[in-house]
């Protein structure tokens, strides 16, 4: 059985990134762990009573989640009758982050899946703060973001760029191997370069990527590195009509070079499908 993660805030993106685990694990016999976590607004502790007002801030704090926790899985138990689902919902004081490693520590997750955040006002981000610290630090499990406004219906598509300069585990490809395999998906290996000749370290990679994903139906392509990293990939994507973009996390990948790109809870990615991070295992 696998365990999958879903951090909530109780947010219209976190019922779609539930909405979304529900479907893509929907033949999967699955543990969905929903995990949400509070803390107290520095303003409301400040002063002389601070300590004390603590206790009750926090008591009024669980009262609450546990209060929205509950209208998520009584909806769960009257609308979704999947018998290969089970579910366990958890209200847990503290920082998402820190709460999110001891949880791994005892009760290690397959997946974590959340949701992202769109554009505010103004300013395009990449991925909503909970989630760019969620990719920074949580670096030994694999995680998918989704976009608020993304309908999954099916996994027929998947995008995963590469420039061919990392030796790929096989370990390492497994959560994006279990994903195309469910789905008999085909998966997009795309280079994307301003010139498209090999380093023998490329093309032996290469020969690697082909011998992980044997069996399956892939494509390799290249397309030219014509404007910025993420613009290109995002174009690339829509015209695929991907409906997952897999990246790896490992240090100087794609990834890495998407964070560089701006800020990276900055980026003008305004990817409008899934995220796939795959981790990194030092």
């Amino acid at each position: 059985m696998k365990t999958i993660l879903l951090p909530t805030d109780f947010s219209k993106n976190a019922w779609n990134a539930l909405f979304t685990a529900l479907k893509l694990y929907h033949d999967q016999q699955c543990l969905f762990v929903l995990l949400h976590t509070f803390e107290p607004e520095l303003a409301n502790i400040l002063g002389d009573r601070g300590e004390k007002r603590l206790g009750t801030i926090y008591q009024s704090l669980e009262v609450e989640s546990a209060a929205k926790m509950k209208e998520i899985t009584d909806y769960l138990a009257k609308n979704h009758q999947n018998p290969r689902h089970r579910f366990q919902a958890l209200c847990r004081p503290g920082d998402l982050i820190a709460v999110v490693r001891q949880r791994m520590e005892a009760h290690p997750a397959d997946m974590i899946i959340m949701g992202t955040q769109g554009a505010t006002g103004a300013e395009r981000v990449f991925l909503g703060s909970n989630t760019v610290r969620m990719l920074k630090n949580i670096r030994n499990k694999p995680v998918i973001a989704v976009p608020e406004s993304y309908d999954f219906q099916w996994l027929r598509s998947v995008i995963f760029p590469t420039d061919y300069m990392q030796h790929y585990e096989d370990f390492e490809l497994r959560p994006l191997v279990d994903l195309i395999t469910d789905w008999k998906a085909t998966l997009h290996v795309v280079y994307a370069a301003r010139e498209f000749a090999l380093k023998p370290k490329q093309e032996s990679n290469k020969a690697l990527l082909r011998t992980r994903f044997k069996g399956h139906a892939v494509r390799f392509s290249e397309i030219p590195l014509d404007k910025t990293l993420s613009k290109t990939l995002t174009d690339h994507s829509n015209a695929q009509k991907a409906d997952l973009l897999a990246l790896m996390h490992h240090k100087h990948s794609i990834f890495e070079g998407l964070a560089k790109e701006k800020v990276v809870n900055r980026i003008a990615f305004d990817s409008k499908i899934p995220l796939l991070i795959l981790p990194q295992f030092l």
